[in-house]
């Protein structure tokens, strides 16, 4: 349930971020009610939690408007400023300043999490471990019929990537992925069987919801969440820092054209929320 509570919310903000900027707008305007329908999937709630949970999304679309939008922005000018001179210690930077907008938003969100748990009945907590089995079951049906090798999927999403920043890659720089990623360990059946312990460690949690140390563990529970794998991070970040510096005129001018439209997408989210 947390896990992919915060993954929508990212998501969310990507394609706000990634669309023209009416698009965009639209986008946000509804971001609370996207983020409520997702949570509102994992159990049968009463209507007072359908109105707590809506609350606090409202609650969400209006600090994420006033505090986080902000800072997105200055990640993408630091993402556009980048050139030919870019390393990886560069992306690392970007890449941690990312991750803490999301457990920014993880952490504003705990508040509420805590207090929804402490009103869900057994048979609610019931629904959510049964929807999660679903999601994992889900995902393990998806890996088992994908066709492709890790590296190939791989490969092709960091086409999809440098297309979304408005650059085709060349022959070059493809090799340049094909030669990182030839190493890399397939490790997703490995992360879904780590998730779906996390998952079962939760619902033992949930069921403790009377417990005087309810909040601790919950809390220390969520923190503990964690699908990142190290090497591969690395690995990814070399990929990025490498193929950015390796940009011709072109490739630069097409690159910072479409940061410039995310960041006028941003500007234009901020005002019409002012």
């Amino acid at each position: 349930m947390i896990r992919k509570y915060f993954k929508i919310i990212i998501v969310l903000l990507a394609i706000n971020i990634s669309s023209c900027s009416v698009v965009g707008e639209l986008w946000y305007e509804r971001i609370d009610q996207y983020i409520a329908n997702e949570l509102l999937e994992y159990a049968s709630f009463t209507e007072d939690q359908k109105e707590f949970i809506r609350g606090s999304t409202e609650d969400f679309k209006s600090w994420n408007t006033e505090t986080e939008l902000p800072k997105y922005k200055r990640l993408l000018f630091q993402f556009k400023a980048l050139d030919n001179e870019t390393d990886i210690n560069d992306i690392e930077d970007i890449y941690q300043s990312g991750k803490e907008l999301s457990i920014s938003s993880r952490d504003f969100f705990l508040p509420y999490l805590i207090e929804l748990c402490t009103t869900l009945s057994n048979n609610q907590i019931k629904e959510i471990e049964v929807h999660l089995n679903a999601l994992s079951e889900e995902k393990k049906t998806s890996l088992k019929k994908e066709t492709k090798d890790y590296q190939e999927v791989l490969g092709k999403s960091f086409v999809r990537f440098f297309r979304l920043l408005g650059v085709k890659l060349n022959a070059k720089q493809k090799n340049i992925i094909h030669l990182y990623i030839s190493n890399i360990e397939d490790s997703r059946y490995q992360l879904i069987n780590n998730k779906e312990e996390w998952d079962q460690e939760l619902i033992r949690i949930l069921a403790l919801k009377n417990n005087n140390d309810f909040k601790y563990l919950l809390i220390e529970h969520i923190n503990s969440l964690n699908s990142e794998d190290k090497n591969t991070r690395i690995t990814i970040n070399n990929i990025t820092a490498e193929i950015i510096a390796s940009f011709d005129k072109k490739q630069l001018k097409r690159f910072q054209k479409r940061l410039a439209r995310f960041i006028k997408t941003i500007d234009e989210i901020m005002e019409a929320n002012t």
